[in-house]
């Protein structure tokens, strides 16, 4: 039963990528169960697990008398969907980051602002606890402020949204290390942690757009590197 999932999600995933990168266009219809099994040297109800997994990331929908038709893939914004854009080929995208990047510091400013705001004395405890965490060089600790972060927000949006990013951005451990700061990251923590100390949403918001603009540079600046060194 096992081999039986995994052999699904394998396929799944392979017939994701082949969508996201358009070899399987949008309004394009999936070959038949039977030659889809025959290409990937299984039975047809894996097949269909697989198709099931694909309809619920909203990438197909079975069409009556016709088959099964592909989708839109920007009409999902599942982990999975958004992660075969990100990494389409073992690579990063560098167009793609800068598009989730982007994203990320928007939500990422609102949600300290709101914080800073909202934040009760537990959950500001929680928000201390993280960066002296950090301080110490808990790598841990990062990703578990951006969640006490969220709660603090009292929005549940920005908390499933969080777990959502935690999801996709796995693939982005290597380059979050080597352009991650150790000094700055300290610094522009204690920063926010002041201004949500002080309850003053514009400054919690300010600094953490600041703070975005720097790393996102950086971190595309580490993708088309490695890019570029791949070509040669």
């Amino acid at each position: 039963m096992l081999d039986h999932a995994r052999k699904a999600d394998e396929i799944a995933d392979d017939l994701m990528r082949r969508i996201v990168a358009g070899e399987l266009a949008v309004g394009d219809l999936l070959p038949r169960e039977a030659d889809l099994a025959e290409h990937y040297g299984v039975n047809r109800s894996v097949v269909r697990e697989a198709l099931k997994l694909l309809e619920v990331h909203r990438l197909v929908e079975p069409r009556r008398r016709r088959g099964t038709e592909v989708l839109d893939p920007l009409g999902s914004v599942t982990p999975q969907v958004i992660t075969a854009m990100l990494v389409p080929a073992d690579r990063v995208d560098p167009e793609m980051l800068a598009e989730l990047l982007e994203i990320r510091a928007l939500l990422d400013s609102e949600m300290c602002g709101l914080a800073a705001e909202r934040h009760t004395d537990a959950e500001l405890a929680e928000i201390e606890a993280c960066v002296e965490g950090i301080t110490r060089g808990d790598a841990q600790a990062v990703e578990e402020l951006g969640l006490a972060m969220a709660r603090a927000s009292h929005n549940r949006l920005f908390v499933m949204l969080s777990n959502w990013h935690r999801q996709i951005t796995k693939q982005l451990a290597p380059h979050f290390g080597r352009v991650r700061s150790r000094a700055a990251e300290v610094n522009a923590y204690a920063l926010l942690l002041d201004a949500l100390r002080r309850r003053d949403r514009k400054l919690a918001r300010s600094l953490t757009a600041q703070f975005h603009e720097w790393a996102n540079h950086e971190l595309i600046a580490s993708v088309k590197g490695e890019s570029s060194c791949s070509k040669k």
